[in-house]
Order: C-alpha cells, then sequence, then structure tokens
C-alpha cells in the first residue's frame, strides 16, 4: 500500500541527524481584530515567533537540522556571522546554550553600537561575540572562514553556519510546518487556503514550498520578499529546494510556480530598509492582536497580506507565517513613536 505523502516526508525527515529544541506544534490560531478591521473573514496566525527558545522565531526550525549535522560531525564550537541585530545570531546562541555548546557570534557593526535588542540578550547568554565594524557582508564571510581555518589549524571542529541559515538542510526544518498546519486546519476546523510568508535569503520560503508540494501542494504560498527583486529571490528559493531535494533523498514534485507566488512589491528600498506600509503594520498589529512585529521581516509580509485583503487577491482563508524577530524591535525605532503618530495608524 502507498504511504501518506505526510509520512513519506515524515520519514525522509526522520532519517538526517537532528537535535530537538523547538516546542512544537506552534499555535495558530485566528486574527479577530485584523479581521475586524479589514473586514475579511478568515485570516489566521501561525505563531512561529513561539517556538520556545531565546526570543523565539523560525530559525529555530533549521537550527535543529543544522546542529545535528554538526554534533553528528563532532563539532566542538558553531560559528555563525550576521548584522548587530540578527535573529540567526540570537537563536543560535540560545540554541548552543541549551546543548553546551560553545558559539562565536560575528557581527558586521561597531562594538559600542548601543546593547539594545538582541545584542543585549546574546550578551546575558553570554555569547562570544567579535565586532568587525562597519564592513560589508562579503568582509564578515571573508573573516568567518579566515576564523574557521585558524581555529581548524590549531586541532578544533568548528560547524561554519553560513548564508543566514539558508540551504538546503536548514530548509527541511520548515518543510514539516506544513503538515502541522494541516493537522491544525483539520483538529480545530480552520479553512486555510493561502499562507503568507517573508523571503529574505529564501530559506524558509524553500521549505514551506518544499513540504507543501511533497503533501500534495494543500496551500497557495505567497512569498513577500523582503530583499530581493522577483527573479533574484526565485534563483535563491530553486538552489535551495534542489539542495533539500538530496539531502532528503525525496524528489520535488512539479513546478516551482505552481501554487506558489513570488512578489517583490513589497520590498521598498531592500532588507532592513522600512517602508511607509511595513511602518504602518508595525505600529497597528500589536494594537489590533497584541502581537509584535518588525521592520525587517514580518512587518512587510504583513503589509502585503493586507494589501492583498483589501484588493480582494485572495480566496478564502489566509495564514500568516510569524517568524518573530521580537527582539530587534527594541532597537528598531531611534525615538518612541508620539501619541499623535500612533493615533494616525
Amino acid at each position: 500500500m502507498r504511504k501518506p505523502a505526510a509520512d513519506v516526508l515524515t520519514i525522509a525527515l526522520s532519517r538526517l541527524p537532528r537535535v530537538r529544541l523547538g516546542c512544537y506544534p506552534t499555535p495558530l490560531h485566528r486574527l479577530s481584530g485584523l479581521e475586524a478591521a479589514l473586514g475579511y473573514g478568515g485570516i489566521f496566525i501561525k505563531r512561529d515567533d513561539l517556538s520556545g527558545l531565546g526570543p523565539g522565531g523560525n530559525k529555530l526550525r533549521s537550527l535543529e537540522f543544522l546542529l545535528g549535522e554538526a554534533v553528528e560531525g563532532g563539532a566542538d564550537r558553531i560559528i555563525v556571522s550576521g548584522p548587530g541585530q540578527s535573529n540567526l545570531c540570537t537563536l543560535t546562541a540560545a540554541a548552543c546554550a541549551r546543548i553546551s555548546l560553545p558559539c562565536i557570534l560575528i557581527h558586521n557593526c561597531a562594538e559600542n553600537e548601543p546593547c539594545a535588542g538582541n545584542l543585549l540578550l546574546n550578551r546575558i547568554m553570554g555569547a562570544e561575540s567579535v565586532f568587525l565594524g562597519d564592513v560589508s557582508a562579503d568582509e564578515r564571510r571573508f573573516f568567518e572562514e579566515k576564523l574557521r581555518g585558524e581555529l581548524t589549524e590549531k586541532g578544533c571542529k568548528p560547524y561554519v553556519i553560513r548564508n543566514g541559515g539558508t540551504s538546503g538542510i536548514g530548509a527541511l526544518g520548515y518543510a514539516e510546518t506544513i503538515t502541522e498546519i494541516c493537522r491544525q486546519c483539520s483538529e480545530q476546523g480552520f479553512g486555510i487556503g493561502t499562507i503568507f510568508v517573508s523571503g529574505g535569503n529564501g530559506g524558509m520560503a524553500a521549505g514551506i514550498i518544499y513540504g507543501n508540494a511533497a503533501l500534495g501542494r494543500p496551500f497557495r504560498i505567497c512569498v513577500i520578499s523582503v530583499e530581493d527583486r522577483r527573479e533574484v529571490l526565485r534563483e535563491h528559493i530553486a538552489k535551495t529546494i534542489g539542495e533539500a531535494e538530496l539531502a532528503a533523498e525525496l524528489p520535488f514534485p512539479g513546478d516551482l510556480e505552481d501554487r506558489c507566488d513570488i512578489v517583490d512589491d513589497y520590498r521598498g528600498a531592500g532588507w532592513g530598509i522600512n517602508t511607509a506600509e511595513c511602518e504602518t503594520a508595525v505600529l497597528s498589529f500589536p494594537g489590533r492582536e497584541g502581537i509584535f512585529i518588525e521592520h525587517v521581516y514580518s512587518g512587510k509580509v504583513v503589509a502585503g497580506m493586507e494589501d492583498y485583503i483589501r484588493r480582494r487577491k485572495t480566496e478564502g482563508g489566509v495564514c500568516y507565517l510569524h517568524s518573530g524577530g521580537f527582539g530587534s524591535l527594541f532597537s528598531q525605532f531611534a525615538n518612541p513613536p508620539s501619541r499623535d503618530r500612533l493615533q494616525r495608524r
């Protein structure tokens, strides 16, 4: 007898080394305040910001497989890099603290940057941080590889988490999210047609698309780019899905665009650069739902989803996959928003 698609995916993932870190399944519930504000029934949120470690967030799903590979390979420390407010760096520090594995964070910012947001959390966790100053991402990656080489020469076994954790192995952490959502929809009687996710390097989006395809495409996936043009993001996603196929030994069925939209209409000038629509979403969403979002990833996705709903570009229930980032929010306002500004939301 042929196994159900969900079982095939679960079996494929079970063959890979993994470190259990998160509290899953993360909650799935209605956004009744947003429904009332937009006059649209059936708006849901998948709370991957409540993944159970550190400040929470989607990177934890990737880290379960990346650190699983590291531990199986005998790594004695982890190297990861990113901007000062990198969510990946903070979650990696939290995950390494959980499994008692030393972690080195490399930041392309100055050490005297105000110790707020994720930088404060990193310090509290006791993570070793290296500050390179105002250098490019390429220069940061060069230093990352240089450090890896130096540590290897000393007899250490460092494991480097590259490219923001975006790889086939990392993406597989998100593949089973679709299984979670399908099960939760069935148990709670939710009807969801479209899932909105963010697209930076494309790791999370690739895993969601891969898992959705493996389960027979129960949802339409709308990827909102927060950084690159559509063509560039599509290339990143396709490459990562190819790597996931090899790692899981499970082919990706069909075409990438089948029940998947990759949208660059809401990215503005790119990563970390706010837009007016994103700013409005970041300031209005907590007042309606009591849930915080931030400017880099989640705000742009919520802005995109709300625009889709207003323009009637969706049918049936929609779901926003909250990717976290709460820690970085504390560094994203140079000055608190005024009461007048909040009243104009």
